[in-house]
């Protein structure tokens, strides 16, 4: 199992921007081959030029354009990464939607549900599945995918991504115990709220009212995330798997933020209760 940066040979979906953005940062500070999947191929050409102006080995930076819920698109990305060195040996499963809708659960839209699904628990399924294949063939790796503390916190109203973090991280715990005999570990972060470009505006007093919450005081940044990540894909982790770590400032401790502000608006007060 290779988990040495020199020769190692990383996937990174969701590699354009973001945390993502910021894994692929870190792993090429190391030393190690970058494949990067997203959507857009103005988005990868714009985080390779980001990159290489930053003095990185971009030499050693890939890009692939895919769709993570198309399974075809998702088995010639892995393809693509495997080529670069003849085995993969890490996998960074950023790509997903990390809000999804926002509504009480009287009123949630299927089309809505089936994209918050599509695009985290089916699209994270599809890279672990032909990932996984590769870390075998290759003697052994590492998976890491990103959840939210969404996942195992109730909060009111986000329904949709906190039943689908919450499925992504059982698919990882049982990956992990069918892949350890394969020397293939496979673990998990759950992001508390991280500042990144496609945010965009919280309403009213929901971004006071999160920072509240998190006793470190302030909102995450992605290279707080790409850090453990990079750490649980490197050659200190390789005894460890199974596990979802919180790294949110410590909001775990306190309770999860409140929607209200951006609910009641679009549906009411009375809606909030369940009344149709």
């Amino acid at each position: 199992m290779v988990r040495d940066w020199k020769n190692m040979n990383a996937l990174v979906t969701g590699g354009g921007s973001g945390i993502g953005l910021d894994v692929t940062r870190k792993l090429l500070g190391e030393g190690a081959h970058v494949t990067i999947v997203g959507r857009s191929d103005e988005r990868l050409a714009n985080a390779r030029q980001q990159l290489a102006g930053e003095d990185l080995p971009v030499e050693k930076l890939h890009t692939v354009a895919a769709n993570i819920s198309i399974e075809d698109e998702v088995a010639a990305a892995v393809a693509a990464a495997t080529s670069v060195t003849g085995q993969l040996n890490s996998v960074v499963a950023c790509a997903g939607e990390p809000r999804g809708q926002m509504a009480p659960v009287t009123h949630l839209d299927v089309d809505q549900w089936k994209s918050t699904f599509d695009n985290n628990v089916l699209g994270t399924m599809l890279t672990l599945k032909h990932g996984a294949r590769e870390l075998v063939r290759s003697g052994g790796g590492s998976i890491v995918a990103v959840s939210s503390i969404s996942g195992v916190m109730t909060a009111r109203f986000a329904s949709p991504i906190s039943a689908a973090k919450a499925a992504l991280e059982q698919l990882v715990r049982i990956a992990a115990h069918e892949l350890g005999p394969s020397n293939v570990t496979v673990n998990a972060i759950r992001p508390g709220l991280v500042e990144v470009e496609r945010q965009g505006p919280m309403p009213g007093g929901m971004k006071q009212d999160w920072l509240e919450l998190i006793p470190m005081g302030r909102l995450g940044r992605p290279r707080d995330i790409a850090g453990i990540v990079t750490f649980l894909v490197g050659p200190e982790a390789g005894w460890l798997t199974g596990q979802v770590f919180s790294v949110d400032g410590g909001q775990t401790l306190v309770r999860a933020f409140d929607a209200s502000p951006w609910v009641e608006p679009m549906f009411g007060k009375d809606a909030m209760r369940g009344v149709i």
